[in-house]
């Protein structure tokens, strides 16, 4: 079912991608620990500040369907990199996870999930975001 729905997805996106793609986008996401305003450069580099617990995240991003020269994997990639939330216990620690894009003429919907190693008080937590970027 999800090989479907991946394959199905990047066909029906992939008249999109090449109008899509710009080297910054920008936008707002809703998730946990936090949600805030994000950005994105080119396909390989995306920042995150939170706002409503405040928070900063930094991370490299590769293309799943450029590194397994596979298409049907176009909209998924994946990520890893630094996170920063200052909550109660002002944690910090490397992150990494997956995400899916799905480019439109303008804009690009997004979901991602991954873990977050909390050095400080060394837990890992699930963690997640949604939203929309713009390009610019």
């Amino acid at each position: 079912m999800i090989k479907k729905l991946v394959l199905a997805s990047s066909l029906l996106f992939t008249t999109f991608h090449a109008s899509a793609t710009a080297p910054l986008s920008a936008g707002l996401f809703l998730g946990s620990p936090t949600s805030g305003i994000t950005a994105k450069y080119q396909d390989d580099y995306k920042f995150a500040v939170g706002l409503d617990t405040f928070s900063v995240s930094t991370d490299v991003m590769w293309n799943l369907g450029e590194i397994t020269a596979r298409t049907q994997y176009s909209p998924l990639y994946t990520f890893v990199g630094l996170q920063w939330v200052d909550d109660s216990e002002k944690k910090w620690g490397p992150r990494a996870g997956l995400g899916l894009e799905v480019p439109f003429l303008y804009f690009h919907l997004y979901a991602e999930a991954g873990t977050t190693w909390y050095v400080d008080d060394s837990s890992m937590e699930l963690e997640g975001a949604a939203g929309v970027r713009f390009n610019l």
